[in-house]
């Protein structure tokens, strides 16, 4: 099994950069983590490869699938117990905005662990089982964040206490989300990649800020309040049917997100902070 990381500084790491509970299931997880392999630029892509321990882009399917699936797999264990809430964040149902001291005050949360682990990635001298660990939960995180009820209400723990049927079967709403409407959607994943890297490509390009995770929360959070709930306990087709349409979204924004920080950290892109967007330190999270 894989051993805790140390994470150090988060400011300072991303400050000296150059200038220039199972969301979707592990099918979501895996098809993000390769459109996102696909649109790496080749400096990235050759560091992600020694990162999986691969020679061949061949091998990336296999590897990607193991990699970005592997936080669900330690988090029920009692060395990852500590990481459960790192695959979430609840924001108010007043508010649109994501506030870290209010939502995420103790680091504990999807936004923050982005941020925590983009930092780990980014380490210079960071062992290779660190950079390993640190690219398996950014890309696992980074499709949470993008899963609307992994960005919802602490007083339904994100539609787990939401019950729906569908097709004449019971759910809760936050497992219709993540899994039951993917596995009925997606016959041929080669393909789904296909079609969410082509997709991820139409996403405009540009340098990644750190900042930009707060409001990839809050989108996510917005279509939480707005599309995730359907009008009745009863899902009709028009609602899987819309739903299918924000999955599909949803996934092509992950894919261009995780591969712009990717691209920022390993290859050529580039990585601008503000001073309003720089996170405080983080503490470490090993040890738990």
């Amino acid at each position: 099994m894989r051993t805790n990381a140390f994470y150090g500084p988060l400011a300072a790491i991303l400050l000296v950069l150059p200038v220039a509970a199972d969301a979707w299931g592990p099918e979501g997880h895996r098809m993000i983590g390769r459109a996102a392999f696909e649109l790496l630029d080749d400096p990235a892509r050759d560091q992600v490869m020694d990162l999986l321990q691969i020679t061949g882009a061949e091998q990336a399917a296999a590897a990607l699938d193991t990699a970005c699936n592997w936080p669900d797999e330690v988090r029920p264990t009692p060395e990852w117990a500590w990481s459960a809430p790192l695959h979430y964040v609840n924001l108010p149902r007043y508010s649109r905005h994501y506030e870290r001291e209010r939502d995420c005050a103790d680091g504990q949360c999807v936004t923050e662990g982005i941020l925590r682990y983009a930092a780990v990635l980014a380490r210079p001298g960071a062992e290779q089982e660190q950079r390993w660990q640190a690219f398996a939960f950014l890309c696992h995180l980074v499709g949470d964040l993008h899963q609307p009820l992994h960005a919802g209400f602490r007083d339904d723990r994100g539609a787990n206490d939401v019950t729906v049927e569908y097709r004449g079967e019971q759910w809760n709403l936050h497992e219709w989300w993540d899994s039951v409407l993917v596995q009925e959607r997606v016959t041929d994943e080669d393909r789904q990649v296909t079609a969410t890297a082509a997709a991820a490509r139409s996403v405009p390009a540009g340098p990644w800020n750190p900042g930009d995770v707060a409001r990839w929360t809050e989108d996510s959070h917005g279509i939480a309040v707005d599309r995730a709930y359907p009008p009745t306990p009863r899902i009709d087709d028009a609602f899987a049917a819309r739903s299918w349409l924000i999955i599909e979204r949803q996934w092509s924004l992950a894919a261009a997100r995780l591969a712009r920080i990717l691209n920022a950290l390993l290859g050529t892109g580039t990585v601008t902070v503000r001073p309003e967007d720089t996170p405080p330190s983080a503490a470490p999270s090993g040890g738990r």
